[in-house]
């Protein structure tokens, strides 16, 4: 910074903080029952390390509204990050509906590799190919569903305006 009577140089950066596209959630639980009377053992979903998968909109693959890269073992389910695509006008929709609280489902669409069934006729799946982690209304799996939302700040008018008062603020004071 260089400084005199009349002329103060600073340097101002901004950083980005993210577009408020980022979300997690729990894909599936397992051991748990679904609709379908199905369950998913804790080795069903191998071999996603590295893999990016779409994120649809209530399984219709007309609707990708992202993609989810990062899946994590852990709290007795599939734990996934992924990143909406705000660029995508339903991906927008979704995020609203997200932030409203309508909506907090998440589906997987997958093929079933191996399966058994119970003697009560519960079928358990111990390998699953993941195609697909949907954002849904109503979840097959309970306790499937968003956990976190990054929603990012529109600052505004009056928010730009702050920023421009603490500058000039700033200013004097450094003049002072």
């Amino acid at each position: 910074m260089t400084t005199n009577r009349d002329q103060i140089d600073f340097e101002v950066r901004f950083s980005d903080v993210g577009d408020g596209g980022e979300i997690e959630g729990v894909a599936v639980r397992f051991d748990t029952i679904d609709t379908y009377r199905t369950t998913f053992a804790p080795g069903a979903f191998r071999g996603l390390e590295g893999r990016t998968v779409p994120m649809l909109w209530a399984h219709d693959p007309s609707n990708v509204i992202g993609s989810w890269s990062s899946f994590q073992v852990r709290d007795g389910g599939l734990s996934a990050k992924g990143k909406l695509n705000l660029e995508v006008a339903k991906a927008k929709e979704v995020r609203a509906m997200l932030k409203a609280g309508d909506i907090s489902g998440l589906s997987v669409g997958f093929r079933t590799v191996k399966d058994e069934r119970a003697a009560n006729g519960v079928r358990r799946i111990t390998e699953a190919q993941l195609y697909e982690l949907s954002i849904v209304a109503f979840p097959s799996v309970p306790g499937s569903g968003v956990t976190k939302v990054r929603f990012s700040n529109n600052p505004g008018k009056e928010a730009a305006a702050a920023f421009v008062a603490a500058c000039q603020a700033a200013t004097i004071s450094l003049k002072g």
